[in-house]
């Protein structure tokens, strides 16, 4: 009898430990799938919540005439190309096919031009460039062949640089360049969260320094940012510029209007 209640027991107690270590092998199995969630939560939030959703791509802020700066002086007595061009585009040129002078209007090249086929300018080139105004705007197709450093040979090459004529004295901000931009910088910052995935399109503005170096006639060119609180945001720091400038003048020290493009955008796209 003794023995029977003995072995009874041992069964029972085998039969109690195989049901524990099945229930915490359970309970185990249960628990894995859902630290597996936990992770995959944190990962996702990481993705769409993390640095990368805002990610502000490198900016360009600059203030400056609408195209490639000439004083009407200097157009005054240019007889060649080369008045017009940086040095980068003087070295390309070994050969000059064509040249022609295209009046810009509206941001367009119009059908006000004359033709020349060498860097010397024609009479009706340079008295096409000599009444073009202040701040008005033109460029310089010229057709050329270029030597191949590589292999010595001449490669029919292109370019049009644009020019806008301004007066011997420009308007300048008084407190200088930098000032001006740090303060479109500063004053942006906070607007420029509302970027997103790194897409950003190029703005500019343009406006008036007036004779009494105000800031006058803030309009918008073509382009925008995306962005239409931020492309507003923008022109009201145009519109109130602090500070003062110092008004364009005329050879003659005549003060005249001159008209200046901010110009904002993602570095790889201004």
């Amino acid at each position: 009898m003794k023995k029977s209640i003995i072995i009874l027991g041992i069964t029972v107690a085998i039969i109690s430990l195989l049901i524990i270590s099945f229930i915490n092998t359970d309970n185990n199995a249960a628990d894995k799938p859902i630290a597996s969630q936990s992770k995959t939560l944190a990962l996702k939030n990481e993705t769409t919540e993390g640095p990368n959703k805002n990610k502000i791509p490198d900016l360009v802020y600059g203030v400056d005439t609408r195209f490639a700066a000439v004083k009407k002086s200097d157009i005054q007595m240019a007889t060649t190309i080369y008045t017009f061009l940086n040095d980068g585009e003087k070295e390309q040129i070994a050969v000059v096919n064509s040249v022609n002078i295209i009046v810009i209007k509206n941001n367009e090249q119009s059908n006000i031009q004359e033709y020349g086929t060498t860097d010397q300018l024609t009479d009706r080139q340079i008295k096409l460039i000599k009444s073009i105004d202040y701040f008005n705007h033109f460029t310089i197709r010229t057709e050329f062949k270029e030597k191949n450093t590589e292999t010595g040979k001449l490669q029919e090459r292109f370019f049009g640089p644009h020019i806008t004529v301004v007066p011997e004295k420009q308007a300048t901000y008084v407190d200088g360049k930098d000032a001006l931009i740090t303060y479109l910088k500063d004053n942006s910052k906070e607007d420029m969260n509302i970027i997103e995935n790194n897409k950003l399109g190029s703005i500019k503005l343009s406006f008036i320094i007036t004779k009494e170096g105000k800031v006058s006639e803030v309009k918008y060119d073509v382009m925008t940012t995306g962005y239409p609180s931020l492309d507003k945001k923008l022109m009201t720091l145009i519109k109130n510029i602090p500070g003062k400038w110092t008004p364009a003048e005329n050879s003659k020290g005549e003060k005249m209007e001159q008209e200046l493009v901010f110009t904002f955008g993602p570095a790889d796209g201004c």
